[in-house]
């Protein structure tokens, strides 16, 4: 004898069934524990995230504010720029060739402003060995611009003066403008050019570099080249290559601020600029023993 269910109490059986699953895994059974929360405010859904995500917030102008760019840093009330200066004479020397009496020469520079301005002075010249006087003396003006790491861009005016009104090269203002900083292998590099009322183009190149023997005695090699463009016939200058220097200065620094020094040094006069010379009864070129002292401060 067989026993048949009929199909109403089928049916009853089964929605019961399913009914009684539905609330055990709302109730937080089964796998329905493992399922993601409910968003809340800690915790939003992640349409609710990528929303936020999307939208500007309050937050991230407060951290901008916080921390502001480089360029605008030292601008705002809340950080006051942060200015500085430094005077550094690194020829400030005693030049003799052996015959005549020596020369005295310097070259020094010194610059105050923050870490993106600055006013640079640069200044050089050196005394006749003929008269004992002011042969030439060069002072640049210059603003100062950082145009990238160790690299600033630069403008402004030099001025070449004529000390004796009848004796060693004229006066002359020239616009200015150059690049300086430290080049890959740490050579000081700067590169110049001088623009005269007269249409003449001038180019000056100049490296350095300094060899630490040891932490206090240092090898600095240096060399510098110029340049031009036409003739000046007064102050020596001629088309091309019109004078080259180059040196090799050892120097013990006592302190950083303070470094004596002996070493050589060479100037020549180059194409025309050489016969220029030789009408005046000099000779183009000429090899010095130095010896001065690093100043720093």
């Amino acid at each position: 004898m067989t026993f048949e269910m009929p199909k109403t109490v089928a049916a009853g059986l089964l929605a019961a069934a399913l009914s009684s699953s539905a609330a055990w895994a709302q109730a937080g059974g089964g796998h329905g524990a493992h399922a993601a929360p409910a968003p809340t405010a800690e915790n939003p859904s992640p349409v609710q995230g990528a929303g936020a995500a999307a939208t500007p917030s309050a937050q991230g102008d407060e951290n901008q504010a916080r921390h502001p760019p480089p360029e605008t840093y030292g601008i705002d009330a809340r950080h006051p720029p942060l200015y500085f200066g430094a005077v550094l004479f690194d020829q400030n020397e005693v030049r003799s060739n052996g015959r005549g009496s020596p020369i005295y020469a310097w070259e020094g520079s010194g610059y105050y402003g923050t870490d993106y301005h600055r006013l640079w002075v640069n200044t050089r010249g050196e005394t006749s060995r003929e008269r004992g006087g002011l042969e030439r003396a060069e002072v640049q003006v210059l603003y100062s611009r950082l145009l990238g790491y160790y690299w600033d861009i630069q403008a402004g005016v030099r001025h070449d003066f004529r000390i004796d009104p009848h004796e060693g090269t004229p006066a002359r203002t020239y616009g200015a403008f150059g690049l300086q900083g430290l080049a890959p292998g740490y050579f000081e590099v700067q590169l110049q050019g001088f623009v005269g009322g007269d249409g003449v183009f001038l180019a000056r190149a100049a490296a350095s570099y300094d060899l630490f023997i040891t932490n206090r005695l240092v090898l600095q090699p240096e060399a510098e080249l110029n340049f031009s463009t036409g003739w000046d016939r007064d102050a020596l200058i001629a088309p091309g290559i019109y004078r080259t220097e180059v040196g090799l200065r050892l120097r013990y620094e006592i302190t950083r601020e303070f470094a004596p020094y002996i070493g050589y040094s060479f100037e020549s006069f180059n194409g025309g600029a050489s016969g220029l010379n030789r009408r005046l009864g000099q000779k183009p070129s000429q090899s010095t023993v130095v010896a001065g002292i690093r100043i720093f401060f």
